[in-house]
């Protein structure tokens, strides 16, 4: 896919892997609806990209909330014209712990933000796509959403989850032209850590935000079904498929289970 011209949402655009995935876009003249929660955020991203020549759109919003996806969709259509693609980037993790340790609120919240969130997009935004000639719906899952990890049960569950998802309807919206691509990236810097109330301290390095996110637009240019974008995501996934026993004790040694 040639971005120029595209019209492109960015979900969690407020920071991290969203942030520069929307700064990128722009740079390929795409035309990027940034959304997130945090309105002041977002309005500094539109200013910077509008200053740089390119075209952003900025929309303050919940994607927990179907009604507010399916209005930030309708005012993409209504204020750009089109829609193309669709990136569903937004996460949380606010549970800490074990997964006996975790409160129902806080593993409801994970999956309504990171897997119901996503499927809001879906429903709301594949009939645009489908109108404005097919397009992309991307999301940015996870590693552990091919292999879960001690303390991180609610989030690891959202993101299996979200490649059910993407799985299922893959050739369900290759007949509308739209392609489905799945993201799984591992730990990358970014502010994710800090804003779940989560220690930054991890026994192997961040990947920086700016390194993914010129991955997955690649990858979206060169329309690929799915991409384990670094050497250890790739690792973690075919040793966990090889040798899962051997994984199961490792990760329990890393992770002081």
């Amino acid at each position: 896919m040639n971005f120029e011209g595209k019209v492109v949402i960015v979900t969690g655009a407020s920071s991290g892997i969203g942030y520069e995935l929307a700064l990128q876009l722009a740079q390929k003249k795409a035309k990027v609806v940034l959304v997130a929660r945090r309105e002041n955020l977002l309005d500094s991203l539109a200013q910077k990209i509008r200053q740089e020549g390119g075209v952003a759109l900025p929309i303050a919003m919940d994607v927990s909330r179907r009604f507010q996806v399916e209005m930030m969709v309708q005012r993409t259509v209504s204020e750009m014209g089109r829609l193309d693609v669709l990136i569903n980037n937004a996460g949380i993790s606010p549970a800490k712990g074990t997964l006996l340790e975790n409160s129902e609120e806080d593993v409801r919240r994970t999956m309504d933000v990171n897997f119901m969130g996503g499927l809001y997009g879906v429903w709301a935004s594949a009939p645009h796509i489908e109108k404005s000639g097919g397009g992309q719906i991307v999301f940015v899952s996870s590693i552990v959403g091919k292999r879960g990890i001690p303390f991180n049960a609610a989030y690891c569950a959202s993101k299996f989850a979200v490649q059910g998802l993407a799985e299922s309807i893959r050739p369900e919206l290759a007949k509308k032209n739209i392609r489905v691509i799945t993201i799984c990236p591992p730990g990358v810097d970014t502010p994710f850590y800090i804003n779940n109330g989560k220690s930054r301290r991890r026994e192997f390095r961040l990947h920086s935000a700016q390194k993914i996110a010129r991955m997955i637009i690649r990858a979206c240019e060169n329309e690929k079904r799915e991409l384990l974008p670094t050497l250890d995501a790739k690792l973690l996934h075919v040793l966990s498929f090889f040798m899962p026993g051997v994984m199961d004790w490792a990760i329990a040694k890393v992770k002081k289970v």
